[in-house]
C-alpha cells in the first residue's frame, strides 16, 4: 500500500491542454459567427436535415387547420384524413343542412321584423284618474226645426226659408230641392247661420238643469253652441280655441266663451306640470255620480216637426276634448222620461318613444310633429278625416259645408253647390278620401256602459221641489219631455295599451344567436376563430416570412 501510494506520487505530471469554444470552432468549417450580419447564426451545430424548414401557408392547409380546430359541430369530422371520403362527405352534407335550416328560420324572424315591427301589450302602469280629463260632450236634439217656428216660415215666410225648412226636413237631396231655381244663389252662409240658430232649439232651452262636481252650474258657463253635421248642438268640455287650432282668430265659426284658466292638454303630452286644479279641459276629482256631470235635458216633444231619428230624444256624443264631434254618424240616442246613469270608459293607447325609428308605413301611426294639420293643432284621426273631408270639397266645389273647418276667406257652400257637394259625399266617402290620414300613435277616446230606467211621477214631484227650474214645469211635462241623466267614472285607475317594438336589435341578436347555436353550435367566438384563420392568421405568417434572417445572404 505504502508502494503503491508513493508511485502514484512519483508519476511524472503532463500538463492538460483544454480546448476552448474557440479553437473549436477554428477547426469547424462553420463559424460560430457570421460577420457579415450583427446577429448569430440560427442552427449551430445542426446538420441541414436537422434545421427546422420555414412555415409555408396554403390555402388547402390553412381551410384543414381551421376544419380540425373550429369549434362548429361537424367541421372537424370533414377535415379528418382518417375517415373515409363516405364520412367525410356525410358530415359534410349534414353541416351544410344544419346552415340551411338555420338560414330558413333566421328569414322568417326577419321577415316578421320587418313586416310587422309593432306589438300592442298592456302597460302595467295603469293611467290614473287624476291625469286623464273628463270627456267632451256634444249634445243634439233630435228635432231639426221647432213646430211653431216652421208653421210661422210656413204661413208668412219667404220662398227661401221655406226651401231653407224643407231642405232640413225632406229626404229629397239639396241638389234637387234648389235644381234650376235662382232662390239658391241667395241662400249664402251667413243667410244659413241665422236660419239655423233662429229654427233650431237653442242650448238654454234644452239644458233645464247641470250640475258639475255636486255643484249646481249655470249651464250658459259649462255649455257651448256649435254647429256640428247635426245643426246647432251644444258642446262641453272642449278644450279653449287657442289650443284647439292653429289660427284661431281667422276661424269663420261661432262665438265660444271658456273658463279660465285654460291649459294646454293633448293625449301625447297629457297636462303641463303646472296645471292648476281647476284647470281647463277639467277633470273628475273622483269616481260616481257626486263627482261627475248630471244633466237635465228638455226634449220640448211639443216642439218636435221633423227629426234626423224616428224617435224623439237626443243624440249624444261622447270625445276627445281635442276633436271636432262627428255626431250625426256616432251620436247614441237617449229618449226622455227615463233616467240613465253612463260610465265613463276611456280607451287609452299610447306608444313608447323607440317606435320613431320605425318608418311609419311599418308602425301605421303618427306621432305629433310627424303631420301637422292645417287647422287643427292637435293630430287625431278624427281631425285629420274632417281637414281631408274639406280639403276634397275644396278642390272639387270651390267651397266647404258650414260644419267643416275654415278660416274667413274659405267660401261657405250654399244651395246653389248642392249639385256639387251631394254627389261627392254621395261617391267620394271619407273612407277613400282621407287614406292618408292614420291613426295617432298616443290616443284616447271614451265608451260608455249605459243603465236606465224610467221617471216615477211621485219621486219626479220631489225632485223638481230639490231644484229650482227655469221654468214653472209639472210632473207630467217633466215625465213625457225631460231626460235626467249622470256622467261619471267608477274606477281610479285605467288599463292602457301600448304599442312597442316586437323585436329590438337586442331581441333579434337573441333569436338569431339561439337558432345558430341550435343548428351549428355557432357562437361569438366561432366568429372570431373564422376571422383568424381568413385574415389575422395568414398576415401574421406573411409578416415572418418578411422579417426572417433579414442579414444573412
Amino acid at each position: 500500500m505504502k508502494g503503491r501510494n508513493k508511485s502514484k506520487l512519483n508519476a511524472p505530471e503532463y500538463p492538460i491542454k483544454k480546448q476552448n469554444a474557440w479553437e473549436r470552432n477554428k477547426q469547424s468549417k462553420t463559424a460560430w459567427y457570421d460577420w457579415g450580419s450583427v446577429r448569430p447564426t440560427p442552427n449551430l451545430g445542426k446538420s441541414k436535415e436537422q434545421r427546422t424548414p420555414s412555415p409555408k401557408l396554403t390555402l388547402k392547409s390553412g381551410l384543414r387547420d381551421y376544419l380540425l380546430s373550429s369549434t362548429l359541430h361537424g367541421l372537424r369530422y370533414i377535415g379528418d384524413k382518417n375517415l373515409t371520403w363516405f364520412e367525410r362527405f356525410f358530415w359534410m352534407l349534414s353541416f351544410g343542412s344544419s346552415v340551411v335550416c338555420a338560414a330558413f328560420f333566421i328569414l322568417n324572424v326577419y321577415d316578421k321584423w320587418s313586416r310587422t315591427p309593432m306589438i300592442v301589450t298592456i302597460n302595467p302602469e295603469n293611467m290614473p284618474l287624476e291625469k286623464l280629463p273628463f270627456p267632451a260632450l256634444t249634445i243634439c236634439n233630435s228635432n231639426q226645426a221647432r213646430r211653431s217656428v216652421a208653421e210661422r216660415y210656413k204661413s208668412s215666410g219667404n220662398t227661401v226659408d221655406v226651401k231653407l225648412l224643407e231642405s232640413l226636413c225632406s229626404t229629397r237631396s239639396d241638389a234637387d230641392l234648389f235644381a234650376d231655381d235662382d232662390a239658391a244663389d241667395s241662400v249664402d252662409w251667413h243667410y244659413t247661420r241665422a236660419f239655423l240658430i233662429n229654427v233650431t232649439q237653442p242650448c238654454i232651452e234644452m239644458l233645464a238643469l247641470c250640475i258639475w262636481d255636486s255643484e249646481v252650474r249655470s249651464c250658459e258657463d259649462l255649455f257651448n253652441a256649435q254647429l256640428t253635421d247635426e245643426g246647432l248642438c251644444c258642446t262641453f268640455n272642449v278644450v279653449h280655441r287657442e289650443m284647439m287650432y292653429r289660427k284661431p282668430k281667422t276661424l269663420n265659426d261661432m262665438n265660444f266663451t271658456f273658463p279660465s284658466p285654460a291649459v294646454d292638454w293633448t293625449a301625447e303630452a297629457g297636462y303641463p306640470d303646472d296645471t292648476p286644479p281647476n284647470g281647463f279641459p277639467w277633470k273628475a276629482r273622483g269616481i260616481g255620480t257626486d263627482h261627475g256631470l248630471t244633466l237635465v235635458l228638455d226634449a220640448d216633444v211639443d216642439e218636435y216637426y221633423c227629426a234626423s231619428t224616428k224617435s224623439v230624444g237626443f243624440k249624444i256624443l261622447l270625445h276627445n276634448p281635442t276633436e271636432s264631434p262627428n255626431i250625426a254618424k256616432l251620436g247614441e240616442i237617449y229618449g226622455p222620461g227615463i233616467e240613465s246613469r253612463v260610465s265613463i270608459i276611456p280607451r287609452i293607447l299610447d306608444a313608447h318613444p323607440s317606435l320613431r325609428a320605425i318608418d311609419v308605413r311599418k308602425r301605421l301611426c303618427l306621432f305629433s310633429g310627424e303631420n301637422d294639420l292645417d287647422f287643427y293643432r292637435t293630430y287625431t284621426l278624427r281631425n285629420c278625416e274632417m281637414e281631408c273631408e274639406a280639403r276634397a270639397m275644396l278642390e272639387v266645389c270651390k267651397c266647404v259645408l258650414y260644419y267643416m273647418p275654415k278660416n274667413t276667406t274659405t267660401r261657405v257652400c250654399n244651395k246653389a253647390d248642392a249639385s256639387c257637394y251631394s254627389d261627392l259625399k254621395r261617391y267620394s266617402g271619407s273612407d277613400r278620401a282621407c287614406m292618408e290620414c292614420l291613426p295617432a300613435c298616443t290616443e284616447i277616446s271614451y265608451t260608455e256602459s249605459y243603465s236606465a230606467a224610467p221617471l216615477n211621477k211621485a219621486l219626479v214631484a220631489n225632485y223638481i221641489k230639490s231644484f229650482n227650474f227655469a221654468q214653472n214645469i209639472t210632473e207630467d211635462y217633466f215625465i213625457k219631455n225631460m231626460l235626467v241623466t249622470h256622467f261619471f267614472f267608477e274606477d281610479n285607475y285605467f288599463m292602457r295599451y301600448t304599442k312597442g317594438e316586437i323585436f329590438g336589435l337586442t331581441e333579434f341578436l337573441s333569436n338569431t344567436g339561439g337558432l345558430l347555436g341550435l343548428c351549428m353550435g355557432f357562437s361569438v367566438m366561432s366568429f372570431v376563430e373564422v376571422l383568424y384563420y381568413l385574415i389575422l392568421r395568414s398576415l401574421c405568417v406573411s409578416c415572418r416570412k418578411k422579417s426572417a434572417y433579414p442579414f444573412v445572404k
